[in-house]
């Protein structure tokens, strides 16, 4: 090939030396190009929807494959980079955001906000490397270059507060007797979270055991979540989810921390608006009246099944509730805000009672069945046939 472009180049015939080189010599090297390049898009393109899925490791072995087949591309090892920080690989994720930024000139003002994301990316990873004093510099630099990203100003005060507390000299504390450590409860090597949702809230659920409120730092702007918490090692898990796939009324977001899980509710901005993925970009979006839309229902005893109260009070919108329609109104809100295990207790204990117990008590009710408590001067009897 080499020997054919030589000639080509010397030749004062350059005519005559493309009728006698072979056609295939030219044409091979820009088609293998143009194929690399197609199948690299197509490679980025599936390892965005894995990612959208929660995916990572499928995610994190596409995106590889995308930089193996075309690899100048910085969005490529943005991407990738934070698919290593989903899967809590921080080294990695550090290595591809300075691979992406050797990639952009960011001193060229129409790369500001590609150089701004790398920057962000290597500032991220830097914190989870406990290289504080680095992570300043990277996510002052991302800030100068787009100071409109909502999620700086949360990982600004989070590395500003490791650098003062690294500067500060702790009391040199009394000598003590030496004691056995006692044995830490290990990190999983990937905490689950779900989601779910109705008109008026996200709800996200992070499964962990055992962790203290003053532990969880939760934080909410109008497109972003982000959580860390403190685990009994005195490693961080963190949760960035960012940019959300809508936007929230932040000072309207609320989380609790119990036994088994912290659970997180976005108040969504546009109420019955169906989210069709909880991060990035959504192709699914909808309305939640439409028949995929699925509510919790409190537990009724009709005949017609489970009513559909948001429904009947958007009916009576405008009437207010008495007597006993407003009891069952304080009960639809109470069962619609309740967490799993308060929903369980109150339909277990309904059926099981045959309508005449309701309690939110799981830890009570869970133990045996609910014997049937009829009002006072009735007598309950079994209905055979």
């Amino acid at each position: 090939m080499a020997d054919h472009m030589t000639a080509f180049l010397e030749s004062s015939k350059p005519r005559e030396i493309i009728r006698t080189w072979p056609l295939p010599l030219i044409l091979e090297p820009l088609a293998r190009q143009t194929r690399n390049m197609t199948s690299a898009a197509d490679h980025y393109t599936k390892a965005n929807e894995a990612f959208d899925e929660e995916d990572y490791q499928e995610a994190l072995e596409l995106y590889s494959k995308a930089i193996e087949l075309d690899s100048p591309k910085a969005d490529y090892f943005l991407k990738r980079s934070a698919t290593y920080q989903k899967l809590n690989k921080s080294a990695e994720a550090l290595a591809d955001a300075q691979s992406a930024l050797g990639l952009i000139d960011d001193s060229n003002p129409e790369n500001a906000e590609a150089a701004a994301r790398a920057y962000l990316r290597q500032g991220i990873s830097q914190f989870n490397l406990a290289q504080y004093t680095e992570s300043k510099a990277s996510l002052e630099r991302s800030n100068e270059l787009n100071p409109a990203e909502k999620t700086l100003p949360t990982w600004l005060r989070k590395v500003e507060e490791k650098v003062l507390a690294a500067t500060q000299t702790p009391p040199e504390p009394a000598a003590v007797p030496v004691a056995t450590p006692a044995p830490t409860t290990p990190i999983t090597a990937r905490v689950r979270h779900e989601w779910f949702q109705n008109d008026t809230y996200v709800t996200v659920s992070i499964f962990m055991k055992n962790v203290k409120k003053e532990n969880v730092d939760i934080h909410f702007t109008d497109r972003a979540l982000s959580v860390t918490v403190k685990m009994p090692t005195g490693s961080d898990y963190s949760l960035e989810l960012d940019p959300l796939a809508h936007e929230v009324a932040s000072n309207e977001c609320k989380y609790d921390v119990l036994s088994t899980k912290i659970e997180i509710r976005l108040k969504k901005q546009r109420l019955g608006l169906k989210w069709g993925t909880l991060e990035g970009e959504d192709t699914l979006v909808g309305s939640m009246n439409e028949a995929d839309g699925i509510r919790p229902a409190y537990p009724s005893s009709s005949k017609h099944g489970v009513k559909n109260w948001d429904k009947l009070s958007r009916d009576v919108e405008e009437e207010k509730p008495e007597g006993e329609q407003a009891l069952n109104a304080l009960f639809q809100q109470i069962y619609r805000d309740a967490d799993e295990n308060t929903r369980r207790a109150m339909m277990k204990s309904f059926v099981e009672s045959n309508g005449t117990t309701l309690s939110t008590n799981w830890d009570e009710v869970g133990k045996a069945p609910v014997e049937t408590k009829p009002p006072e001067g009735m007598i309950a009897k079994k209905f055979e046939l």
